[in-house]
């Protein structure tokens, strides 16, 4: 193993990533966070689509959020047919061989005495320069969703870390009679340290709820859709114009979709006005913001996509979760296994979130705060990302 035997030394640490959706890319800044608190230690962020021409990743990444947004059953095709052995496997070494050959010279530029990986591809071309390079380099990889696929189970990964214990199966499994098995270790997705801050719900949600202009007991829905805002909001902001939600206060986070966030703006007009002040719509929209951890703790319903981060967000904050319409693929894996251990609950269509607020709205306050209170000592994993620095530092010395 490469890293350095003492503490005096510099530890350099690389973090591979894709922009593949935000997550990655959030989860690999949360690591990155944690690690910094480290002595002596540098961390370099690597993102895969740098090793090849920007015009090329740009074509892929609007390929990918078309054959989305267009023909979603073709990418659960794909899906399907790559989380399995055989062809796919080929497949996916051709893949990454031909990347390490545009990458070997980053890698070797940045000289990593340990390699972490938050994507497929990424963990496929480190355990390729791994087996033919530098067998001594320690590679960890962290799993963003909560669900495991096959293209994340490669040779030579020394260590695995998942959202939950459960999912150690599907490493298993996928991993088979190997000579040396990885070290599993069920910490939790990271999240970035403004989700982790020790403060008291009640206090966050109350601050939050003043400065939005909110009332302790008035319900409250955040519609969050990730990095890209990528949830259909406007269908949603839309069935919740209806008078029957006169009582319901709606917060809308486009994100980076600037796009979005005019539409949702020039619908404020037709919502209902808030009772103490008639010059304010019920509807508040928001770009990119920084108070995510304070939004989700302030409501009393988070309506979200299925990324495994944002649901990991979701979760330290204690967000009673509601996935709408999860895509194909690893959204609707996050989705099951969200619904049977931690009791996240799903709808696919307009009909059925509006019967849910409408069940929602019905439960008393204490019980909406007790509740909250609950999720959030249970199923938050707020050292996760502490947790993975802290083992990255005791690897130090061997």
């Amino acid at each position: 193993m490469n890293l350095p035997p003492a503490k005096n030394k510099k530890l350099k640490i690389l973090i591979l990533s894709a922009p593949i959706g935000s997550g990655h890319r959030m989860a690999a800044a949360a690591l990155e966070e944690a690690l910094l608190g480290l002595e002596n230690v540098e961390v370099v962020q690597g993102n895969v689509f740098d090793f090849f021409p920007s015009v090329i990743g740009k074509a892929f990444l609007k390929f990918y959020e078309t054959v989305l947004a267009v023909c979603p059953w073709l990418y659960a095709f794909s899906y399907r047919w790559s989380n399995r052995d055989g062809g796919s496997l080929r497949m996916r070494n051709l893949i990454n061989g031909f990347l390490l050959r545009l990458g070997k010279s980053f890698i070797e530029e940045v000289k990593p005495d340990a390699v972490f990986s938050t994507h497929a591809t990424p963990t496929g071309i480190l355990s390729l320069y791994k087996q033919k390079f530098d067998p001594g380099l320690w590679l960890g990889v962290v799993v963003t969703d909560f669900t495991v696929h096959r293209w994340l189970v490669c040779p030579g990964v020394d260590a695995y870390f998942v959202a939950d214990e459960k999912l150690f199966g599907q490493i298993g499994s996928a991993a088979g009679r190997s000579e040396t098995q990885p070290a599993l270790y069920g910490w939790g997705i990271p999240v970035r340290g403004r989700f982790t801050e020790k403060q008291e719900l009640a206090t966050v949600r109350g601050e939050a709820r003043s400065r939005f202009g909110w009332s302790e007991d008035a319900f409250v829905c955040l519609l969050a859709g990730g990095g890209g805002g990528m949830l259909p909001m406007e269908e949603i902001v839309r069935s919740l114009q209806n008078e029957k939600f006169k009582d319901i206060y709606v917060v809308a986070v486009t994100g980076h979709n600037d796009g979005l966030r005019k539409k949702l703006e020039a619908m404020q007009k037709g919502f209902s006005k808030r009772e103490a002040d008639d010059s304010i719509s019920r509807l508040t929209v928001l770009g990119f913001t920084d108070e995510m951890p304070q939004l989700m703790q302030a409501a009393d319903v988070v309506i979200t996509k299925a990324g495994g981060v944002s649901l990991a967000e979701c979760l330290e904050c204690g967000a009673n979760i509601l996935i709408y319409h999860p895509l194909p693929g690893q959204e609707q894996g996050n989705t099951v296994f969200l619904h049977q251990e931690y009791g996240a609950a799903a709808v696919t269509d307009i009909r059925q979130l509006d019967d849910y607020l409408e069940r929602e709205k019905k439960v008393s306050l204490s019980e909406r705060l007790q509740r909250q209170k609950m999720r959030k000592q249970r199923y938050g994993h707020r050292a996760a990302a502490g947790r993975i620095a802290e083992l990255t530092d005791k690897l130090r010395g061997r």
